[in-house]
């Protein structure tokens, strides 16, 4: 597609690229400070961090951001006159959101691969599972039980990073689906990006509030790494909710079309 191709300029690859050698570099300088147990714990040790701060911040600008200043500089009056603006719309829409799952999914996949097939070969890290009471027999079953998803390692360890990769890829997705139909509605781009980084972050905060509520807050269904194993099923939850938000946005714009289309 024509609009994701665009979207993917060498300039824009270059920074997405070096945003994600952040954690790399953090863990080179970090891993002789720090106890790794397995090829488990090096790969949460990258996602762990700021990263769950700023997911949903850096989801929103990997292509609503520009489409925000296309908004702002008036680019999509000049595109409507030889499309028309539902089509457009919709070619946007599809756009961010693979862009954005694209993005998201080889960062995690990226750092899946070279936690789990890459460092021991290297070198870089010697693996201490007797510093937390374990063997290398038993460090393997403490790995299924150790956060939300990591069931799924029982059934092979590419199984559980791919399909991790997908879940972190598509949860970027739904956030920037949000933040594409909120730049479309609200005239005021700024509060209309960050909108859904402040439901992120204070909707954690009050569901943290609640002990029956916790489980549920948002960083946690995404990166699960600051409490208990729960049932895959709990990280749904929040997803669900995203949808419906998600699903009431897109019935808006859709059932406003007209008087939006004199605002853009």
């Amino acid at each position: 597609m024509k609009e994701i191709q665009s979207s993917l300029s060498i300039k824009r690859i270059v920074i997405w690229f070096l945003l994600m050698l952040g954690p790399f570099f953090y863990f080179i300088v970090q891993r002789n400070s720090v106890s790794f147990r397995d090829r488990l714990d090096v790969f949460t040790f990258m996602l762990e961090g700021i990263l769950p701060l700023i997911f949903v911040l850096l989801a929103t600008l990997v292509y609503v951001g520009s489409f925000s200043q296309e908004i702002k500089n008036r680019f999509l009056v000049y595109t409507r006159m030889r499309i028309p603006l539902r089509k457009m719309l919709l070619i946007k829409f599809i756009a961010n959101s693979l862009t954005t799952f694209g993005v998201f999914f080889v960062f995690t996949f990226g750092y899946f691969l070279f936690s789990f097939y890459i460092v021991q070969p290297l070198g870089l890290i010697h693996f201490e599972p007797e510093a937390y009471k374990l063997t290398e027999t038993t460090v393997i079953q403490d790995s299924y039980t150790r956060h939300t998803f990591t069931q799924l390692l029982q059934y092979g360890s590419l199984t559980y990073g791919f399909l991790y990769s997908c879940w972190v890829g598509f949860n970027a997705a739904v956030y920037a689906m949000i933040g594409f139909f909120l730049v479309i509605i609200i005239r005021n781009q700024f509060w209309a990006l960050s909108i859904p980084f402040l439901m992120y972050i204070l909707g954690s905060f009050v569901m943290g509030l609640d002990n029956s509520l916790m489980r549920f807050r948002f960083p946690d269904a995404i990166f699960p790494y600051s409490y208990m194993q729960l049932p895959i099923w709990t990280a749904f939850i929040p997803l669900l909710f995203l949808l419906i938000i998600c699903t009431i946005l897109a019935f808006f714009v859709n059932k406003n079309l007209e008087r939006i289309d004199t605002l853009l």
